[in-house]
């Protein structure tokens, strides 16, 4: 774009400069017209050209005008000069703000907002991709170790309920035996008695 606006303006700028010097040359062609007839129409007197004060008068307020003209229109080219160069400027200016707020839309384009941080969209894939990966691993491990300590917990479980079948069977053969024990104290208990009873 800012070749294309300095391109631009050159073109207008030499487009002006030779319509002037057109207008100009044209001008002072017609100047020089002018002299060259007031010396055709002037007489000469031993080597010298008599000019009429007239047409001298004449002459002068032509190329009076002729300056005038050309002081008003390099006055108007500066003015023009000075308006494009203003323009320039303000093109350059509005050409270097723009492309700062094409790079923030890029930068903001190509990063995410994580917790108020601007992180490049890279990297943010390469954090949220470790982040699940390693969660995975985590909960794998995690149900790796449940199935083991699930597996831990049932044999134990078994265990103690093959135990405890165990232990109620010794029970029953310990009550058992203390009830035998019981009655053979019983019946001794019963023998000794008759015995002292009959002795």
């Amino acid at each position: 774009m800012k070749k294309i606006t300095r391109k631009s303006v050159l073109v207008m700028c030499l487009f002006c400069a030779s319509l002037l010097s057109l207008n100009a040359q044209e001008k002072s062609k017609k100047v020089s017209n002018d002299l060259t007839r007031l010396l055709d129409v002037s007489s000469s007197y031993k080597n010298y050209k008599v000019i009429e004060k007239g047409a001298i008068s004449n002459f002068q307020s032509t190329l009076n005008n002729y300056i005038r003209q050309e002081q008003n229109t390099q006055a108007s080219l500066r003015k023009e000069l000075k308006v494009n160069e203003d323009k320039i400027l303000g093109l350059q200016n509005q050409m270097n703000e723009l492309k700062k707020s094409n790079e923030v839309l890029l930068n903001e384009k190509a990063s995410i907002s994580f917790l108020g941080f601007l992180i490049d969209k890279k990297n943010y894939s390469i954090v949220m991709w470790t982040l699940f990966i390693g969660t995975l691993l985590v909960s794998l491990v995690l149900l790796f170790k449940f199935k083991a300590a699930n597996k831990i917990t049932n044999n134990s479980k078994s265990l103690l309920k093959d135990l405890e079948k165990e232990y109620d069977s010794y029970r029953r053969v310990c009550i058992e035996r203390e009830q035998n024990l019981r009655r053979q104290l019983f019946e001794e208990a019963k023998k000794n008695k008759e015995l002292m009873n009959a002795s």
